[in-house]
């Protein structure tokens, strides 16, 4: 795909079609929203609605006892890929009750493309596929793990890995409203048990740290701690941890902390995002004064903070080629506006491009394809089961959350990205890969444009990996002349200067294009 952009340019006057951003634009290709694989489970839940027994490359019942679950975050670890999953259950939960525990596996994958298989961590070593033993669940102590409890990010430091978990729901105290009580937990893993031929308890691999962030205190709805971090997604910036999170389950925007990575632990020095001044960060020592990086607010609504916002997670991930920070969540209020949102940054404050709906579950074939249907007006779509809780498999309604990105994936071709997530459908209850496009629009930057009697200079922002040549024409009928010089760059920033010693017209275009 060659995409073009252009300038007209007339006497000293500027008028210019590029956007006023000076990182490239990424716009989401129309359908190209695509699951490629189930990685939960034995076989594919669509192929067997359809007939068929197409086998996951996983084969996490027959390996594991993984029969379904949820969720998926993932962080590299020492050249391996770490992967948080939600609450589980077996194909079989008389011999193998997991009580929605949560376990954690590992992949050496680099290929999106290729068939994502994972190994779960278990209490003795895989030796074959025959040899069974049960994984190894997230259990630190003190805090309870039970249905609705999750490990929901992690990061490996240079002074540690590090999970973030979220507890406190119980429907049980408050039916309405089971997270009330929902608050955050920095929990420490050590490596060296995990990885041991015979690991100890859980609670000597996963240590309790610090509480990040909390809704509320003793259940009272009336005092609130203003916690928008409860569910997080986290990522080395420097010498700090950035912790890009959401507050009360799907009722939040997404807000941003940032801590030094030596006080991780303790948390000492963190400061929370307050907002952008003349585009520059603010910054407070209290978190009840963020302000959302990114606003769910597919609407148009009222502005924060009178806006009805419904994020859940949140996933950021950052691209070298780009120079771009990437974000998923999910979000919307209606059916129309619900589900998979994309956003991008040059800097994790911000300004954020405004999210892109780029997975609605009717829009982009997920129901009734990979996603059960519950209404009660169409016949069995065979995708009805397995669920989590007591639940009525046929009347449970399949849905699209946790777009957590898989940031090793993540993939330039020619003037296109490529973004890899795993999504969890609920019903049924298990997570599949999926993968997006969009198309990369370099952006003038405006700020830098020469334009003299004799010379032209322009300049862009793209990915590095791009060729560009400049064409120009005196009149859009009369067509178009081609420099031949091929430009490209190895930061992202490109130019082109043209110079005519006889002077230039007082009038004439330019445009952009990638390279062949």
């Amino acid at each position: 795909m060659n995409f073009r952009f252009w300038l007209a340019l007339s006497g000293l006057g500027l008028v210019t079609t590029a956007f006023a951003q000076t990182s490239p634009a990424l716009i989401w290709v129309t359908n190209s929203s695509v699951k490629l694989e189930q990685i939960i489970g034995d076989v594919d839940w669509e192929a067997k609605a359809q007939g068929s027994n197409l086998l996951t490359v996983s084969q996490t019942a027959t390996r594991f006892h993984v029969y379904a679950n949820g969720l998926g975050a993932s962080f590299e670890d020492k050249g391996r890929l770490i992967f948080l999953f939600g609450d589980t259950i077996s194909e079989n939960v008389t011999n193998w009750n997991y009580h929605a525990a949560d376990p954690l596996a590992w992949s050496s994958n680099t290929d999106g493309e290729a068939g994502l298989r994972i190994n779960f961590f278990t209490n003795n070593p895989i030796t074959n596929v025959l040899t069974q033993f049960t994984p190894i669940f997230i259990q630190p102590a003190g805090i309870n793990m039970d249905i609705d409890a999750v490990a929901n990010s992690g990061i490996t430091l240079s002074n540690g890995t590090f999970l973030v978990c979220n507890t406190g729901s119980d429907a049980r105290v408050n039916p309405d409203n089971p997270h009330l009580g929902n608050y955050s937990v920095l929990v420490t893993v050590v490596e060296t048990n995990l990885n041991a031929v015979n690991p100890p308890d859980a609670a000597s691999i996963f240590v309790t740290n610090r509480v990040i962030s909390m809704l509320h205190t003793n259940l009272d709805p009336t005092n609130i701690l203003q916690g928008h971090f409860i569910l997080t997604s986290l990522h080395e910036f420097g010498t700090n941890v950035l912790m890009f999170g959401t507050g009360e389950f799907r009722a939040s925007d997404i807000f941003l902390a940032v801590t030094p990575t030596a006080n991780f632990v303790s948390g000492a020095g963190t400061l929370y995002f307050s907002g952008l001044t003349n585009g520059q960060p603010t910054w407070s020592n209290a978190e009840s004064n963020c302000v959302p990086v990114v606003q769910d607010n597919p609407t148009n609504g009222p502005p924060w903070p009178y806006d009805s916002p419904q994020a859940g997670n949140v996933s950021v991930t950052y691209s070298t080629n780009l120079n771009m920070w990437l974000m998923t969540y999910d979000g919307g209020v209606t059916p129309a506006t619900s589900g998979i949102y994309f956003s991008s940054a040059a800097a994790p404050w911000g300004p954020w491009s405004t999210p892109q709906l780029i997975f609605n579950k009717k829009r982009d074939n997920g129901v009734r394809v990979f996603i059960h249907d519950a209404s009660t007006n169409n016949p069995n779509d065979g995708l009805d089961g397995p669920t989590i809780g007591m639940n009525d498999p046929t009347n449970t309604a399949g849905g699209d959350f946790a777009p957590i990105m898989i940031e090793r994936f993540t993939r330039i071709t020619n003037s296109s990205l490529y973004i890899y997530y795993v999504m969890s459908t609920w019903n049924p209850y298990t997570v599949v890969k999926m993968r997006s496009q969009f198309t990369i629009m370099p952006v003038i930057d405006t700020s830098s444009l020469v334009h003299k009697k004799n010379r032209f200079i322009l300049k862009w922002n793209a990915p590095t990996n791009m060729n560009y040549q400049v064409d120009y024409s005196s009149n859009l009928l009369s067509g178009w002349t081609t420099f031949t010089d091929i430009v490209n760059s190895s930061t992202g920033t490109f130019g082109y200067t043209n110079i005519d010693t006889g002077g230039l017209p007082p009038s004439g275009f330019y445009r952009v294009r990638t390279s062949p």
